[in-house]
């Protein structure tokens, strides 16, 4: 039976340093788990171009016959050394190597183009910054339309046993799931279901929020998640119950073949979402999986914003993705 999380055709952006080598490496695992074919891009960014490339030409020059062709001769170049060295022949697919002013726009509209079913990008490339994962990888995971993983290394399947998904009650949080059991029947993982409850909304004011009991709120949970596998059978996914509340099963039927992955809920209250997601994958967790995009109005829970500042601090790898 196939996994459901599709990886067929990945894009990786590289700078050609060794950070960014690790995403390249973690596609070569993609290569082992799903058979991709796997596309590397490196993109020229517009200033570093023109610089490098006017310091080895006098005055006049042409742009057309002298610029262009030597700077992207010399990227081609370390392109087809890197895909030498990390990807089998029978899994390369193209070389891409453009110029453009921003490198994550640029990465990003990539990845969005139909062929594409993942996009791998490293953490940090070239440039240093205290956040944990760089602006560039943090906007294309802001921008991209396809599930973005962001890792620090590469990392093999068997040190992945606990993955993390952070919902907020909305189908857009839900979508995810279906993504982590993929992973999990890799893997041989379990999933755990977080839901953070903020107890204060913060407006003209900070006024305490009306708290449901835990129970209340897991159930809740499960009821709009089933509600989704239903709306989305197509993924043959559905939620079976344990006799233990906060413990469940995903399971994936296909004919008379099922399959199934523990999942563990997790409800807890927290001042700030995207802190007691971190705090317990650094923690407890091994990858996490989530949403761009949840709930909206004042009472939000995750957003693209939480996203983004969990991307930020989390040092896990984190697979995200913009529901359809």
């Amino acid at each position: 039976m196939e996994v459901v999380m599709k990886a067929r055709h990945i894009l990786v952006p590289t700078d050609f340093s060794e950070a960014s080598i690790e995403a390249v490496k973690m596609a070569s695992k993609f290569i082992e788990w799903y058979g991709s074919t796997v596309d590397l891009m490196h993109v020229i960014p517009l200033m570093s171009y023109y610089n490098e490339s006017m310091q080895h030409l006098g005055v006049p020059f042409d742009m057309e016959k002298d610029i262009y062709p030597k700077v992207l001769k010399q990227t081609n170049e370390k392109l087809h050394e890197i895909a030498e060295k990390y990807i089998p022949k029978e899994h390369r697919g193209q070389l891409v190597n453009v110029v453009g002013r921003k490198p994550s726009q640029v990465i990003a509209e990539q990845g969005n183009k139909s062929q594409y079913d993942l996009v791998i990008i490293a953490n940090k490339g070239s440039h240093n910054t205290d956040d944990v994962r760089s602006g560039t990888t943090e906007k294309v995971i802001r921008y991209s339309e396809k599930p973005v993983l962001s890792i620090d290394q590469a990392f093999d399947g068997k040190s992945i046993k606990k993955i993390l998904v952070p919902v907020d009650g909305s189908e857009d949080s839900a979508a995810p799931l279906v993504e982590a059991f993929g992973l999990a029947m890799i893997f041989d993982a379990e999933i755990v279901m977080m839901h953070i409850i903020e107890p204060y909304t913060i407006g003209m004011e900070v006024l305490p929020k009306a708290i449901e009991e835990d129970s209340a709120v897991y159930e809740s949970l499960i009821k709009n998640i089933s509600k989704y596998f239903k709306n989305n059978s197509g993924h043959g996914l559905s939620l079976q119950r344990a006799e233990l509340e906060f413990e469940d099963n995903l399971v994936r039927t296909e004919g008379k073949k099922t399959e199934s992955v523990k999942m563990t809920s997790i409800v807890k209250k927290g001042f700030s979402a995207h802190a007691e997601i971190c705090d317990y994958a650094n923690d407890s967790a091994d990858m996490v999986v989530m949403s761009t995009h949840g709930r909206t109005g004042i009472a939000r829970v995750l957003l693209g914003s939480t996203t983004a500042i969990v991307a930020q601090h989390l040092e896990k790898p984190l697979l995200t993705m913009r529901p359809k």
